[in-house]
């Protein structure tokens, strides 16, 4: 479980220049379940997801991750709890190119001292689940944006996290490729995953378990 109390992130405090990017959210997220972050874009929804994922630190506020308080824990401390329990689908896929479709899934096992071909064949079921099976030894720039995405989300799966994190993950696929990620999520969260998803889509939001409606950097509305 996540849970943040008035979590607020501003830049450039003081100054003319002043972005009060989230201010005062109070979110839970619970494992078993999808929760959605939804608003237009600006409204505070990348910034507050980076602060739940650790990314990002809090300029004020608490984030607790199973009811221990970590928000002033180290980086170190943070990029371990990140490797070892979260996955993170990012908005603009961030594969790395010139490396197939099967290194890239591989790639968040690079920082372990583990042999890369032991995961093997877990990428490749994660990309057979993601209807990729025949695109393992492409080359990312060959394919196209909803099977790069997909990529991606195989890419986040290849721990196993109790708790991913995705950013807007269906807004530049194809309508087979969302029904591909979607279908994912909610097999995840049948496993007792916790799922985040950040979204402008009413269709995408429609499976989350909880909605938070978020406008101009605050949370504005929680429906169950």
């Amino acid at each position: 479980m996540i849970e943040a109390t008035d979590l607020t992130k501003i830049y450039n405090s003081g100054k003319t220049n002043e972005v009060r990017a989230l201010v005062e959210a109070n979110v839970t997220v619970e494992d078993g379940k999808i929760t959605a972050f939804m608003g237009p874009s600006g409204c505070g929804k990348t910034t507050l997801m980076s602060l739940l994922g650790l990314l990002l630190t809090p300029t004020k506020g608490r984030i607790s991750l199973d009811g221990r308080d970590v928000t002033r824990f180290s980086d170190y401390w943070k990029t371990i709890a990140r490797r070892e329990s979260m996955g993170f689908v990012f908005q603009h896929i961030n594969l790395l190119p010139h490396y197939t479709a099967i290194e890239n899934v591989l790639m968040p096992l690079l920082c372990r001292d583990i042999e890369l071909t032991q995961y093997a064949d877990r990428a490749l079921e994660l990309l057979g689940l993601m209807g990729l099976s025949d695109k393992a030894t492409f080359q990312v720039e060959q394919l196209s944006g909803g099977q790069q995405q997909r990529i991606a989300v195989s890419r986040a799966l290849i721990t196993d996290p109790n708790t991913i994190i995705a950013d807007e993950p269906i807004t530049f696929v194809d309508a087979a490729s969302a029904e591909v990620i979607v279908d994912a999520f909610r097999r995840l969260r049948d496993r007792g995953k916790a799922v985040l998803i950040s979204t402008h889509s009413r269709e995408l939001a429609s499976i989350a378990d909880v909605t938070y409606q978020m406008k101009e950097g605050r949370v504005v509305e929680k429906v169950n």
